[in-house]
């Protein structure tokens, strides 16, 4: 992840060109607010716009001979420098080289002008397994370029992180003309870390620049948003995520096309659900039509009881069920309209997906959808995973739950 350059960002062409006019130009802004969905390819820009910022071979980068007057005279009394220039290679100048000392350090994670935060769990009073936890993920990061970042609810970026930071601050670059602050997920902080970081993003001074990425943007305070200017990232195609899967992770053509559909988008989302046997999820979550679809709502309700583990089960997993469904009908409405056999997610089941295409009409599987997509909207909410997948499969087979127990519907809920 931290190697790939700007001009190799995947699906973000528009970031891309703006990034490296920003870089070729030399004139940078005092924070950026990367914003946009989960897994799209924030925090790799962040990295890459910094290997960039920090290039020997671009504009306004310090030469040699700058660092070594600026270090100041030598208490051994050695002899003065020779105005020396990096190598002259063949660079853009809007992008790291990748080559110089500066762009390799980077690409370790090494460089001391580059400061990157990111969360991660575990008791702040517990510093010893904190940096521990730090120092695997950056481990992991170096030698994995799909490296997947995964929090729990209590992850969050550490004071003593904020706080070693500002110390940092307060002191010159140690090589290059700036440095770069990468806080990846910055909406995990505290606010009175982004109290105590207001006032550097505001005046960072000429030599710092910030890059702050978020997924949850309402979660940032107004004011930090206010002093960045914003960068915003787009979902993945579904064809450059299933390329990836299959060119870089190694994953079969015909499961790449599975995650890819449930991807939503999100690489890293992509690369998360492959781990994790979706033919085997997917098996099980359209087994559960079955009882639905035959209105015996007592075994549709162990089914679902089963299949979310009494109500163990997490949300994230109850909405990939529903996301399943979804697919389904999605085949099933391509198989009507005559869509060829590639274009199916579930290609090993066409058989099953045209015959059962051509006992369904088009407004029948548009009130299904609609079900699962109120289903969707809700599991954020306050609900209980087991019953909210038992409602909607029954409603999904047609059955009406509660009508004539209850008073009519002010919405015409039943009314798809």
């Amino acid at each position: 992840m931290p190697t790939r350059t700007l001009a190799g960002l995947l699906g973000q062409a528009e970031v891309s060109s703006y990034l490296r006019r920003i870089v070729g130009s030399g004139r940078y802004g005092n924070a950026y607010l990367f914003h946009g969905p989960a897994g799209v390819g924030k925090g790799t820009a962040a990295l890459a716009f910094a290997r960039a910022a920090l290039c020997d071979h671009v504009p306004g980068a310090a030469t040699v001979t700058t660092r070594v007057l600026e270090a100041g005279p030598s208490l051994f009394g050695d002899a003065e420098p020779v105005a020396v220039r990096p190598e002259v290679i063949d660079a853009p100048g809007d992008d790291a080289c990748g080559v110089c000392p500066a762009c390799q350090k980077v690409a370790g994670l090494l460089h001391p002008d580059m400061h990157f935060l990111f969360p991660f769990s575990g008791e702040e009073k517990q510093l010893e397994q904190a940096e521990s936890a730090y120092h695997e993920t950056l481990q992991s990061l170096r030698e994995n370029p799909l490296h997947v970042f995964a929090y729990d609810k209590a992850a969050s970026i550490r004071i003593s992180q904020t706080r070693e930071l500002q110390r940092a601050l307060t002191y010159r670059p140690y090589e290059a003309s700036r440095r770069v602050v990468v806080v990846r997920d910055c909406d995990r902080m505290r606010e009175d870390q982004f109290s105590t970081l207001l006032k550097s993003i505001e005046e960072p001074g000429a030599c710092t620049v910030w890059v702050l990425t978020t997924s949850r943007l309402t979660r940032v305070p107004t004011t930090i948003r206010s002093r960045c200017q914003r960068v915003r990232f787009a979902p993945l195609p579904e064809t450059l995520i299933r390329e990836v899967l299959v060119n870089d992770a190694g994953v079969e053509p015909d499961e790449a096309r599975m995650v890819a559909a449930l991807s939503g988008g999100s690489l890293a989302r992509a690369i998360a659900t492959h781990d994790e046997d979706p033919k085997r999820q997917r098996d099980a979550a359209l087994a559960l039509l079955g009882p639905a679809l035959k209105g015996d709502a007592a075994t549709l309700w162990e089914a679902a009881r089963g299949t979310m583990n009494f109500g163990r089960t997490g949300r994230e997993a109850l909405r990939r069920l529903i996301e399943y469904h979804e697919l389904w009908l999605r085949d099933l409405l391509r198989a009507r309209y005559g869509a060829p056999d590639e274009a199916f997610v579930n290609f090993d089941r066409v058989r099953e997906i045209r015959q059962l295409a051509a006992a369904i009409d088009a407004r029948e599987i548009r009130r299904r959808l609609t079900v699962l997509e109120e289903a969707l909207r809700s599991i954020d909410g306050n609900i209980t995973p087991d019953l909210t997948l038992f409602s909607t499969l029954a409603r999904v087979g047609g059955r009406r739950l509660g009508e004539g127990s209850w008073p009519a519907h002010s919405a015409g809920r039943w009314d798809y």
